[in-house]
C-alpha cells in the first residue's frame, strides 16, 4: 500500500513502533523525550505497536526499569499503529529491524529507521518480555545509548521543512548457512520443558517455568535470517499469550502450544502470526 505523508502538525512528530506497545517502544519514548528536552527540542514523541494490544498498560517490569532510570510513564496506554498515525508522523522509529521491515512494506513512502540504523550499528534490542528486571534495565540502557548515538541523525531528518528522505537500504550481508538445526534445538528444549510441566503440574512452579519457557523461545528471534521471516512477531505473540496464563495451562492448551513451538523450527509468515493473535485467553 502506498502512502503519502501529510504532516499536519508544524511540530515534528516521532512515532516509536514496537510489537505490542507495552515494553520497548514506550521505554524508548520516555528516553527520547528526556534527551530531546535536555537539548531544547519540542518534538512530539509517542509510540504504537504492530501486533495490537490496545488499551493495555505499560508492562510492570518496564515501569520499574523506567523508575530506576528516573523516568515515569504511568499514563501510557498501548495502541495499534494505524494509517492515520503513520500519515502524520515525520519519522517512524522501529525498535528492531524486523519491525522496520514490516513498516517499510506497509508504508513505503514513510521515513523509517530502526534504532540500530539511527545509531549506525547492526544491533537489535531483544524483547525482554518474561525476563527479570535486570534484563529490562540492561536493554533500556542499551536503547538509551542507541538513541544518544543516533540523536544527531534524528535532528537532521527532522530539519529542513520536514523533507522526507529515503529510508536506508537494508543491508545485504552474505547469505549465512541454514540455521534450522539451531532453531530445532531451541524448540526441542522448549517442548521438553512442556513435557515436564505436563507430567508434574502440581509440582512445577508455573510462573518460574513460564519465564524459563519465554526466555527459551526468545532465543529463536536472532535465528531469523530471511527478510520475510516474522519469527520475532511470532515469538512475541506466543509470549504475550503465555503472560495471560495465570495458572498451569490445561492439557489441550499445552498440546496447542507444543504445535506452535514446533512450527517455530522453520521461518514463519503473517498467517502464522495472525493465527496466534486469535488464540483465546
Amino acid at each position: 500500500m502506498s502512502m503519502q505523508q501529510i504532516h499536519p502538525s508544524p511540530t515534528p512528530v516521532i512515532l516509536i513502533i514496537g510489537a505490542a506497545d507495552t515494553g520497548r517502544a514506550p521505554i524508548a519514548v520516555a528516553l527520547l523525550r528526556r534527551l530531546a528536552q535536555e537539548r531544547g527540542h519540542t518534538w512530539q514523541i509517542a509510540s504504537a505497536g504492530v501486533v495490537g494490544h490496545d488499551d493495555d498498560p505499560l508492562h510492570p517490569t518496564a515501569r520499574d526499569a523506567l523508575a530506576v532510570m528516573g523516568l515515569t510513564l504511568d499514563d501510557h496506554v498501548a495502541r495499534s499503529l494505524t494509517d492515520d498515525l503513520a500519515h502524520t508522523a515525520h519519522l517512524l522509529i522501529a525498535v528492531d529491524s524486523g519491525i522496520a521491515h514490516v513498516l517499510r512494506n506497509r508504508y513505503p513512502q514513510a521515513t523509517i529507521y530502526s534504532l540500530g540504523e539511527l545509531a549506525g550499528r547492526s544491533r537489535d534490542i531483544p524483547d525482554p518480555a518474561g525476563m527479570q528486571i535486570g534484563a529490562w534495565l540492561h536493554y533500556s540502557r542499551e536503547m538509551e545509548q542507541l538513541l544518544k548515538a543516533g540523536f544527531e541523525r534524528i535532528t537532521t531528518i527532522l530539519s529542513g521543512n520536514n523533507v522526507v528522505e529515503e529510508s536506508p537500504p537494508l543491508a545485504s550481508p552474505p547469505s549465512p548457512p541454514p540455521l534450522h538445526s539451531e532453531r530445532r534445538d531451541v524448540c526441542v528444549r522448549a517442548t521438553r520443558l512442556l513435557d515436564a510441566i505436563q507430567a508434574m503440574p502440581d509440582v512445577i512452579d508455573w510462573p518460574a517455568a513460564r519465564g524459563r519457557l519465554q526466555a527459551t523461545l526468545a532465543e529463536l528471534i536472532p535465528l531469523a535470517t530471511e527478510p520475510t521471516d516474522l519469527t520475532m512477531l511470532y515469538v512475541e505473540a506466543l509470549n504475550r499469550w503465555l503472560d495471560r496464563q495465570t495458572s498451569t495451562p490445561s492439557a489441550d492448551r499445552i498440546t496447542r502450544l507444543r504445535t506452535a513451538i514446533e512450527r517455530g523450527q522453520h521461518p514463519v509468515g503473517q498467517s502464522e502470526v495472525a493465527d496466534l493473535m486469535r488464540w483465546p485467553d
